[in-house]
């Protein structure tokens, strides 16, 4: 079993923060994805706020969000006193050692309930690797590449969505992830995919058609 489909597995609860629900919203099957998951999946007010303000610019996912909610898929949570404490800690400070205020939610509430924390931002995760090793982080692309997801779609089904994560939302891919999402996705799609490395995108085209 892959170390992804074990913490997905693991975790009663994984906590998203507003990056991933964008990615998520963007694959055009997130009902599915919050269905086929093992583990509940849970969004703090704070990063729901976030996704709220995206509203003014034109984006549509917090709206997809709440329609979520309401059928029972995703659950809002709020943060505790305890959590509160954590999450000022990750708030205040210098700039280069703080978060914003989704991401310290997203730690703070998963740290003080035990769930598992949906994090896409390097920053946030390298944080949490220093601080809180014991916490469960995984990306945006680590849900959809595990087993109990993967297995659920059908056909080209998961290439679909990765491509569509990657176009419209512009999603991070970690690094120990590039390879395989390149091969899914296949040379021409991953030249379209601007959010993927340039030399991924090149050199993976050239090794796939080579």
């Amino acid at each position: 079993m892959s170390r992804q489909s074990s913490w997905l597995e693991r975790a009663a609860s994984l906590v998203g923060d507003a990056s991933v629900w964008i990615n998520l919203v963007a694959t055009g099957c997130a009902e599915d994805i919050l269905r086929w998951s093992p583990a509940e999946l849970v969004i703090t007010t704070t990063a729901l706020g976030e996704l709220e303000n995206g509203r003014a610019k034109g984006r549509q996912t917090a709206t997809e969000v709440a329609r979520l909610i309401e059928v029972g898929l995703i659950r809002e949570v709020s943060l505790s006193s305890t959590d509160e404490a954590v999450f000022l800690d990750l708030v205040a400070g210098p700039t280069s050692l703080t978060l914003d205020d989704g991401e310290a939610a997203t730690i703070a509430y998963a740290l003080g309930s035990g769930a598992g924390a949906l994090i896409d931002e390097r920053k946030a995760t390298d944080l949490c690797a220093g601080r809180y090793p014991a916490l469960i982080v995984m990306s945006t692309t680590d849900l959809l590449l595990a087993n109990p997801i993967v297995s659920s779609f059908q056909a080209d089904g998961l290439s679909e969505c990765l491509f569509l994560a990657l176009t419209v939302a512009r999603m991070r891919v970690p690094e120990r992830h590039l390879a395989g999402v390149c091969e899914l996705l296949g040379p021409d799609r991953c030249r379209e995919c601007r959010s993927l490395p340039a030399a991924w995108r090149q050199s993976e085209a050239s090794r796939l058609t080579g």
